[in-house]
């Protein structure tokens, strides 16, 4: 499973290039069913990390684990959440109606975001 995952996320890495990029950062936070805290995902330019190319997923604003950002033609976006070596370990899917759907190997979440800026 992992290294069908890792092969996938390296055939996408190319396909980042064609994601929109964002000129401010936006910063969401998101409640996910089954979680108690706030999930916040802050995309890059505005993180408070060095290197300006990756989104954070974490609990609180431009803090937490990389991502990288994928732009869906239909209006979604996904998040592929990266460890500290670079294995994915989750994604989060943002619908254009702000609806998130969080998955991690073989659980699913549902919940909604809001955009704070």
């Amino acid at each position: 499973m992992k290294v069908v995952l890792v092969a996938l996320v390296a055939c996408f890495v190319g396909a980042q290039m064609l994601a929109p990029t964002f000129s401010l950062a936006d910063v969401l936070r998101c409640k996910i069913d089954g979680y108690n805290e706030d999930i916040f995902i802050t995309t890059s330019p505005d993180t408070n990390q060095n290197d300006g190319q990756y989104a954070r997923i974490g609990i609180s604003p431009g803090i937490g684990n990389r991502a990288i950002v994928f732009a869906d033609r239909m209006g979604a976006n996904a998040f592929v959440e990266l460890n500290t070596d670079g294995t994915p370990v989750g994604r989060l899917t943002v619908q254009k109606n702000m609806r998130v759907i969080k998955s991690t190997q073989s659980i699913v979440s549902a919940g909604v975001c809001a955009r704070l800026r």
